[in-house]
């Protein structure tokens, strides 16, 4: 589709899906249709001539008008500001639930992964007790207390308290291995004992899984 400008006459070629009100010419003219002259022909004119006659006549003047300039930039406009809200709204989702999580404990979570009693110790004699505490966690507890006791059995039941210790902080994904010291109770029962650890003891950090905080040495120590 031809279209030619109303103040200059300069000429420009549209694709038929296209109206000349969208666009305007470079001088800031409006679009309009060109319409033609259809050329006639004598009767004794060819059928050659005729079938050449229907062709496009090549205008190297015609050419693409450009896009209204108020219109394309109030697109621009409005796509950048899509975009920015977008950017916007997904931070604040992101935010909102790593704050969240963080709150219900989804991002920390302590276990105990050995502790290995010694073999044999004497009553009012220390003790070194090889233990290790992990957070599966990807976010740091801060700080936690870790209790130790002494027990005739795989239970809390009949427990003797042996030792605390205090751990400032534990990374995401970290290990740590504080080895404590224990002196042995004077007043203790000799006999063969379990030692059982119990991890962020006072319930100070809120976590996953609030039911993996103990656990006991696989062999017994024996106190004389």
């Amino acid at each position: 589709m031809k279209v030619q400008c109303s103040e200059c006459g300069k000429k420009y070629q549209l694709h038929p899906d296209e109206e000349p009100s969208d666009f305007q010419c470079t001088c800031g003219g409006e679009l309009e249709l060109k319409i033609e002259k259809q050329p006639t022909f004598p009767n004794e004119t060819s059928d050659k001539k005729r079938d050449e006659s229907k062709k496009p006549e090549k205008d190297d003047k015609i050419g693409k008008p450009s896009k209204s300039s108020s219109g394309s930039f109030s697109g621009s406009i409005l796509d950048s500001w899509k975009k920015q809200s977008l950017i916007l709204i997904i931070a604040f989702i992101l935010v909102f639930l790593i704050i969240a999580f963080n709150g219900t404990g989804l991002f920390k979570d302590l276990v105990i992964t050995n502790v290995t009693a010694p073999s044999s110790g004497v009553r009012g004699n220390e003790v070194t007790i090889d233990t290790t505490l992990k957070n599966n966690g990807i976010l740091s507890t801060g700080g936690f207390n870790v209790t130790f006791q002494l027990t005739p059995e795989k239970s809390s039941k009949n427990s003797i308290f042996l030792g605390k210790i205090r751990v400032t902080n534990l990374g995401g994904g970290e290990n740590m291995h504080p080895d404590p010291k224990f002196t042995i109770p004077t007043n203790i029962t000799p006999g063969n004992y379990y030692i059982r650890v119990i991890i962020d003891s006072d319930k100070e950090i809120a976590e996953s899984d609030e039911n993996n905080n103990e656990m006991y040495s696989s062999k017994q120590i024996t106190i004389t």
